[in-house]
């Protein structure tokens, strides 16, 4: 750290002090200024700025991944140390487990997402600087996939708040204004094909036809530089209409029609009034819930609004690939509880236990090897649901089809033992969702939890005509009223199927002439699905057939890397996807979804994805028998044989023997 003036020591907390992230790493207080911080304590300060208040463990781990537990802690302790000799005053709350900036620490990059968020587009557009400029985190993992989707994410907010204002000033008919604020969208994003079409319709409306067609003459450049690729038909149609004079040029053409909200996500639960008594019988018994029910049905829905009631909810998924790794979607779970409370100090004996699953917490590995050892693994599980699930009501476990046996023997047992302890009523409700016939062992083993009155399970069934009605009664489009009939035949009384109906039909067009002759008959939603994703343009539908295969190792990091594609065209993917409502959470918003994406991927395409995503993810920690399906699916017959070995010794280790 490089610093200027003399220090004056003083007791206010960070009164004055800034932290400058972007475009560097600066640090002003009122006597001193450090500029070109050390690389991990602008990482450290930058982490606790953007992230909020964060366990002292993983904040080791994260910044020294290849040191052993207690070196990354002491590490951390000397690096505090440092900085508060440094400034004179600390900046960061050390009087906890848990780590955070001192609240009057005023820090830049912070200040833009909460300016973003405010809607202080003009602010935010005006910041310069990239976020840890000249820093480089490659060598730290976590660390380094984190500062880099930083910067992608910090960059797109100022991109699209430029957006949001030069669309401002153009509906206040500040055209000039509005054109400044597009260039300065074209400076940072040169392909964005919505900026060449503000361009040439501001100019056009400015009276100036020969610039909006010199404005498309050069996106067309660009894009064939850039991307070897055309613009778009909707660019190319506003060309035809300037050069044609067309008057009515006020105003975007949208890329799709918009969906309502309303119809994203109806607001009439229709048809569960008897599966909601269910629900709510087994809550004031304080006993699971598993419903159960084929695809569209709603199952999500109704945990989801019915969690509502109870209390904080939590949700979980379990995800394709699951059901290979012994406690595969239990991990992934207590990641996230813990990531949640922080603050949690888990018994040793727990912590020893709990380390087979969770290696983070302990530096060696302590795997269960019989009854014994996998009876206090449950019990250790039972612990720390008790100490992080006081902070909600529910816990929402979908998709248990793809839950693997170990973790949800894991769960029948924790039941069990909570209800004979009576620890039941302390603990966070339980509501789960599954498809009937995918999962016999998780299926067998609710039968058996229900028989013996310690669950309750809900089947839902298709929607009535009548249902069907009541559901569009809750969608803000006249001209859906009087489909009951016919979208119930059409789609099977599916909920699911009828608004991936509305969807298509809206996002074409032919809603507004009225319900088509031909819709697919009952149960072939797979082709309206497959209309919805033709309309996606090729960076999203390369992100969506990546998602598909990387399953629950995708993120937008990996994504990057294995399509060779800049994280800001991986976001740009992304949002599209979003905007679609094709994808929530880095996962397909639904099931369905994620099989007609398989089921379309064309196969050299498929082979190519699961290569690069094997040899990508054999750079991690990372499961074997993950690392064995990829380059199964790769056409590597020998790399999968080698992780299969690896698999099965993973799992006698896991499961004991």
């Amino acid at each position: 750290m490089v610093r200027r003036r003399m220090v004056a020591h003083d007791d206010g907390a960070g009164t004055g002090w800034r932290l400058e992230l972007l475009g560097g790493a600066v640090l002003q207080g009122p006597a001193v200024r450090l500029e070109r911080l050390e690389r991990k304590t602008a990482a450290l300060l930058a982490y606790l700025a953007l992230r909020g208040a964060t366990a002292r463990a993983p904040l080791a781990e994260l910044l020294w991944p290849d040191s052993k537990r207690e070196t990354g802690r002491n590490n951390l302790r000397q690096l505090l140390r440092r900085l508060r000799e440094a400034v004179g005053t600390g900046l960061v709350d050390t009087s906890q487990e848990t780590l955070r900036l001192v609240p009057r620490l005023n820090c830049d990059a912070a200040r833009l997402v909460q300016a973003f968020s405010s809607g202080r587009y003009a602010e935010v557009g005006r910041q310069e600087g990239e976020f840890l400029h000249g820093y480089a985190y490659d060598d730290c993992g976590e660390l380094g996939g984190w500062v880099h989707g930083q910067r992608a994410h910090l960059r797109d907010l100022r991109l699209r708040a430029c957006e949001e204002e030069a669309e401002r000033l153009e509906r206040e008919g500040q055209l000039r204004a509005a054109l400044e604020w597009n260039l300065r969208v074209l400076e940072q994003e040169s392909t964005r094909e919505s900026a060449w079409r503000r361009s040439m319709r501001l100019h056009c409306l400015l009276g100036d036809r020969a610039s909006a067609l010199r404005a498309y003459s050069r996106c067309c450049a660009v894009l064939e530089h850039e991307l070897g690729t055309p613009p778009m038909e909707e660019t190319q149609a506003l060309a035809r209409d300037i050069e044609r004079g067309v008057p009515e040029l006020s105003s975007e053409r949208p890329v799709r029609r918009e969906l309502p909200l309303s119809v994203l996500r109806p607001r009439v639960l229709a048809g569960r009034e008897r599966a909601w008594a269910l629900l709510e019988t087994a809550w004031k018994a304080r006993m699971p819930a598993f419903v159960v029910g084929e695809p569209g049905l709603g199952k999500t829905r109704l945990l989801t609004e019915f969690a509502a009631t109870c209390g904080r909810p939590i949700v979980f998924a379990s995800r394709p690939g699951d059901t290979t790794v012994p406690f595969a979607s239990h991990a992934r779970f207590w990641r996230l509880m813990l990531a949640q409370r922080p603050d949690v100090v888990l018994p040793p004996w727990a912590r020893r236990a709990l380390a087979c699953i969770l290696p983070e917490l302990e530096d060696g590995s302590f795997p269960p090897s019989g009854e014994v050892e996998k009876v206090r693994l449950f019990s250790a599980m039972l612990e720390l649901l008790r100490l992080t699930g006081e902070s909600f009501g529910t816990v929402i476990a979908d998709d248990l089809q793809y839950m693997d046996a170990a973790s949800f023997e894991a769960i029948s047992n924790m039941v069990s033992t909570a209800t004979d302890t009576g620890m039941m009523p302390r603990l966070p409700h339980l509501v789960a969702g599954l498809r009937p016939g995918e999962a016999p062992h998780v299926e067998a083993l609710i039968r058996r939890m229900a028989d013996a009155g310690l669950a309750v399970r809900v089947d839902l069934a298709p929607l009535s005509t009548s249902e069907v009605a009541e559901m569009l009664g809750g969608v803000d489009m006249p001209e859906a009223s009087g489909f009951a009939e016919p979208l119930a035949r059409f789609t099977g009384g599916n909920p699911l199927f009828i608004v991936e109906t509305l969807k298509s039909l809206i996002e074409s067009g032919e809603l507004a002439r009225g319900l088509p002759r031909a819709l697919p008959p009952p149960g072939r939603v797979g082709a309206i699905l497959e209309r919805r994703l033709e309309r996606l343009s090729a960076p999203a539908l390369r992100l969506a057939r990546l998602l598909a295969v990387a399953r629950q190792q995708f993120s937008l990091e990996l994504a990057a890397q294995v399509l060779d594609a800049h994280p800001l065209h991986i976001e740009q993917g992304w949002e599209e996807l979003l905007a679609a409502q094709l994808v929530r959470d880095h996962w397909f918003t639904h099931d369905l979804l994620y099989e007609a994406v398989l089921q379309h991927l064309p196969a050299p395409v498929g082979v190519w994805l699961h290569q690069r995503v094997a040899e990508h993810l054999s750079q991690r920690k990372v499961p074997a028998s993950l690392l064995a399906h990829h380059w199964r699916e790769a056409g590597d017959v020998a790399r999968a044989a080698l992780f299969d070995e690896r698999s099965q010794q993973e799992a006698l280790v896991v499961r004991g023997a």
